[in-house]
């Protein structure tokens, strides 16, 4: 007997010959579905959302996103998708005349007062998180999507980073995460669906030597993550990561140091220039909006290829 004639015996007592099932494609997983041999939507554990129709965690019958950082990075380009799409907000931090914004798009905004990205209230205290999931509950009787922003760019070498630059990082970079994913799984839940998306950095799969503890701690976080997905599938939600670096966010050139210093980081990535906030939240919405829940678990890296690159970043 043949190798090839051995093969097709044991694919014949198998049953099933995987190259031709997926050949055969919809057609062949119908006719196998039939005969009990493919788990069919019925017997499904969680939600398949209709994109027609989507099931919303509130008692308004509008879905409610939460948007920890309305000021930099994604979180505005974010609010305006949520709301084009009908969606009421739990925000805080607003850029100027984003709240007027939004409720021009039928959106019901709740200002989140208190918190703030760096400070005494910043999301590294642990009822940081909390105070916006119960503005959700209390406002709308729920949320769907939750999307957190932490971050503190506190870094230096292995040979400078001293214990208070590291706690720093570790309590904005790490336990801030942590703490976010502990304020919206439960009642995401209990509820039985929802998405979180969670925003740490490119360095943590490409990491910055002068930002060792920024980039550890980012690290650390993605698998924070990935851990926490593991435990909110099955009850239907899915929980990511997205790693950004080099955005063109309004304060972008003070921030590497003037127009110069920026054009040389961006000769460096592979695009040849930085994102915009308006691409990465576009793709930060398919993570969001309710209409795919089969991802989880995941760590997309949104930095214009620089992770593949073979060197690292220099900034002189």
């Amino acid at each position: 007997m043949t190798l090839e004639m051995k093969e097709q015996k044991e694919q014949d007592v198998k049953g099933i010959d995987r190259r031709q099932f997926l050949i055969a494609g919809a057609a062949g997983a119908a006719s196998l579905a039939a005969t009990g041999l493919v788990t069919g939507t019925a017997s499904a554990k969680t939600v398949i959302p209709d994109p027609e129709k989507l099931w919303t965690n509130s008692n308004t019958g509008r879905r409610v996103a939460i948007i920890n950082d309305a000021l930099l990075q994604i979180g505005p380009p974010l609010a305006r998708n949520f709301a084009k799409l009908g969606y009421d907000l739990v925000i805080a931090q607003p850029q100027k005349g984003l709240v007027k914004e939004l409720e021009g798009h039928g959106a019901k905004v709740v200002v989140i007062e208190g918190v703030e990205q760096e400070g005494p209230n910043d999301e590294s205290n642990p009822g940081h998180a909390k105070k916006f999931v119960d503005a959700a509950i209390k406002n709308f009787g729920g949320f769907d999507s939750a999307y957190f922003r932490t971050a503190v760019h506190a870094g230096a070498d292995i040979l400078n980073s001293t214990k208070e630059i590291l706690d720093k990082s570790y309590e904005s970079n790490f336990l801030a995460v942590i703490y976010a994913l502990q304020a919206v799984l439960p009642p995401l839940m209990k509820a039985g669906q929802g998405q979180v998306l969670i925003l740490t950095s490119a360095s943590a799969t490409k990491p910055l030597y002068d930002f060792l503890g920024y980039s550890a701690m980012r690290a650390a976080a993605n698998h924070a993550i990935q851990c926490a997905s593991m435990t909110a599938a099955p009850k239907g939600v899915c929980v990511n990561a997205f790693g950004t670096n080099f955005l063109n966010y309004p304060d972008a050139v003070h921030a590497f140091g003037g127009k110069e210093a920026m054009d040389h980081v961006a000769s460096q990535i592979p695009v040849g220039r930085f994102g915009e906030p308006e691409e990465m939240a576009h793709l930060a919405m398919a993570l969001l909006d309710g209409k795919n829940m089969y991802t989880t678990g995941q760590t997309f890296m949104v930095a214009g290829g620089y992770n593949h690159k073979y060197d690292n970043l220099k900034f002189t």
